[in-house]
């Protein structure tokens, strides 16, 4: 039998863990951070390499699959969806999940939902919103749309109405270039912890974030991940509780890394330029978790 409820405490209330899920119909968990033991009550180690269907409601997982076919299908990002998730001690927690999807990956962000800032800033900022409401006549679905550059949200396309899972038509497009990188957001330096490929730059981890980062935006971006990191701060305050942040700015092919002993790059626009160069504008997302910061980079387009 279940343990009941029982009222969360404000730690658990602050804190947020991230995650990455593999890109296909199963959702395995390959990657979970440390504060979901305070989240739900389970230890990394209990979560990677199972699919992340086992922590979700049973009366939400049909929509839940379809809208993440559909999340993938669309490569959609910057997003957050309202659900229950099976807590280690046997009840459902209401959460607030952010979700991106990056190439070949799902990447997001787990905390509790409640009611106050945290709710409307994660809200404000995303660019799509989706709410799965269980009651008595079973599961039904919101969703909110704000596209880029706009302030305003208006109707998106739903998926399709929840079929019988994983039938033959599950095949996705060749995904869109796209990188995640996990930041230590406890260093200055915004340490590159973990790359999740290489298809846009050539990034090393346990060296600066900034190393990718063309040397005239450092400034903005370096600006933008301090803010990320004031919006969510490690411990339960209830007027900075997260949200996303959007920055275009330039990544290089080719690294600038730091000298023998400094800790972070050094180069100027003219040293950057070797041969094999190549600057790539991109649109940056920033989201700050307790255990690190998420920055998702896709290239854009004129």
């Amino acid at each position: 039998m279940a343990d009941p409820p029982t009222p969360p405490l404000a730690r658990e209330l602050g804190l947020s863990a991230l995650f990455v899920l593999t890109g296909e119909r199963n959702a395995v968990m390959v990657y979970v951070s440390e504060s979901i033991a305070e989240i739900l009550g389970y230890e990394p180690g209990d979560l990677v390499g199972k699919t992340s269907y086992l922590i979700f409601h049973p009366d939400e997982i049909p929509l839940l699959r379809e809208i993440h076919f559909f999340a993938l299908q669309h490569e959609k990002v910057g997003c957050i969806m309202y659900m229950r998730l099976l807590h280690q001690r046997g009840f459902y927690v209401d959460c607030a999940v952010t979700y991106s999807t990056v190439y070949d990956l799902t990447v997001g962000i787990v905390t509790r939902a409640i009611n106050g800032p945290n709710v409307i800033r994660l809200a404000a900022t995303a660019r799509e919103v989706v709410e799965a409401r269980g009651g008595v006549d079973g599961v039904t679905m919101q969703r909110w749309s704000t596209p880029p550059g706009s302030r305003s949200p208006t109707a998106s396309p739903l998926p399709p109405n929840p079929r019988k899972p994983w039938e033959s038509d599950w095949v996705r497009a060749p995904p869109s270039p796209r990188t995640f990188f996990l930041l230590d957001r406890f260093t200055d330096t915004a340490r590159i912890m973990f790359a999740s490929n290489t298809l846009l730059v050539d990034a090393a981890t346990d060296t600066s974030f900034y190393a990718v980062v063309r040397p005239q935006d450092r400034p903005r971006v370096r600006q933008w991940i301090d803010a990320a990191k004031l919006w969510a701060p490690v411990v339960y305050d209830e007027e900075r509780t997260g949200g996303h942040g959007y920055l275009v700015f330039d990544v290089m092919k080719i690294p600038d890394p730091p000298p023998a002993g400094q800790a972070e790059p050094q180069g100027t626009e003219e040293s950057v330029r070797v041969d094999g160069q190549e600057f790539i504008s991109v649109e940056g997302i920033f989201t700050a978790s307790s255990d690190g910061i998420a920055a998702i980079i896709t290239p854009v387009t004129d």
